[in-house]
């Protein structure tokens, strides 16, 4: 073994990786801290990448509801808020379905997350419905029909 300043390399077992050794290394105290602010740092990124960057901006799927109706300063928020939350469980739902927001829609995966992806819409509808104007509401539903059937266009059209 090569000389070490590090006196409890020396005993590590041999065969033994780093990383596999790592709980003799670090205490269950450091362990925690360490996983804390992993944690606390990926929350960080996400904030910071949803404020700057929608993940559903200019794919197939963005009806592009906040640049298309005009809203109110109470009523901005409250959307934003919705759509975020829409967006999160649409990722979810299309991750395990192997949907891909930025690639050509496959009719039979949309179809298999069909149902799980109506929930969401209607949740959203009907947390719209309290928000909006009627006549916001109505331009709401037709952003989203034009939406689907953009979507259902591009699942028929050949690559």
């Amino acid at each position: 073994m090569l000389p070490c300043k590090h006196r409890w390399l020396e005993n590590k077992p041999k065969g033994i990786s780093m990383i596999g050794y790592a709980d003799r290394i670090l205490s269950p105290e450091q362990i925690r801290k360490i996983a804390t602010h992993l944690m606390a740092a990926l929350v960080v990124l996400t904030t910071y990448a949803m404020s700057t960057h929608n993940a559903w901006a200019s794919n197939i799927y963005d009806a592009r509801i906040l640049q298309r109706i005009k809203f109110t300063s109470v009523q901005r928020p409250k959307v934003k808020r919705i759509i975020r939350k829409s967006d999160k469980e649409i990722a979810v739902v299309f991750r395990k379905y192997g949907i891909n927001p930025n690639a050509k829609p496959v009719f039979e995966k949309l179809q298999r997350a069909s149902s799980e992806l109506q929930a969401i819409e209607s949740k959203e509808k009907r947390q719209m419905k309290k928000i909006l104007s009627p006549d916001q509401y109505k331009t709401y539903l037709g952003l989203l029909q034009a939406t689907a059937a953009r979507v259902i266009k591009a699942t028929r059209t050949k690559p």
